[in-house]
């Protein structure tokens, strides 16, 4: 047989098994495979206002992404003195789970911001931590990521079971950016959506979830 040259199985089965040329069967998988299971999920009762109440900011910790959450955190500081706002870190790395600061802010929270989703596995990362506090631990949660990552972004709250998860885009990137560019992302408009990007996370705390 020359090189580079190929005989079909029908061709080739008869020099080995003459014979059995006739009854040739091949069995031919579907490479699509099936789409997995998806428990739909639901999302904490949203608050009625913001004044008065205790929102944690949680650092996914990856890199810089505290450094946005100290801007949304002035950002109550300078609009909406009357909320009380705490930065916490998870307490590992983004792609594990954190129960115990999960129940940390369901005790003594009243609304969570989570961020920044602004890479390949942190965004899919961050969209998961919010839904988990927000349905499994009761906590009215938005979730921050950049603007790269918005396709992923539905996909995964999409198959977690709950599409209508809140998220809000800045641009990217977040990481070695100035404070003061940083609050200009805050300050600004989502990318995604054209609004303004705090007027979004107030609404993501206070609006109840569409059932789309």
């Amino acid at each position: 047989m020359r090189r580079g040259f190929r005989l079909r199985p029908k061709e080739w089965l008869h020099m080995i098994a003459p014979d059995r040329a006739s009854d040739l069967k091949i069995t031919v998988l579907n490479p699509m495979g099936y789409p997995p299971e998806i428990t739909r999920k639901s999302a904490a009762p949203r608050l009625e206002s913001l004044d008065g109440k205790t929102i944690y900011l949680v650092d996914a910790r990856f890199d810089d992404s505290i450094e946005l959450l100290k801007q949304v955190q002035a950002w109550f500081a300078d609009h909406m003195a009357g909320v009380t706002t705490k930065i916490v870190s998870m307490s590992a790395y983004y792609g594990h789970d954190d129960p115990v600061t999960w129940e940390e802010i369901k005790a003594n929270g009243d609304a969570a911001i989570v961020g920044v989703g602004h890479c390949s596995t942190c965004a899919p990362a961050v969209a998961t931590h919010a839904i988990t506090i927000d349905t499994k631990y009761g906590v009215p949660t938005v979730a921050i990521h950049t603007d790269k990552f918005d396709r992923v972004v539905k996909s995964v709250t999409r198959m977690a079971g709950l599409p209508s998860a809140p998220t809000v885009f800045v641009p990217q990137p977040v990481m070695g950016k100035t404070a003061a560019e940083l609050r200009a992302y805050v300050d600004g408009n989502d990318p995604i959506t054209g609004r303004p990007v705090m007027l979004e996370i107030v609404e993501a705390l206070t609006t109840a979830l569409s059932a789309a």
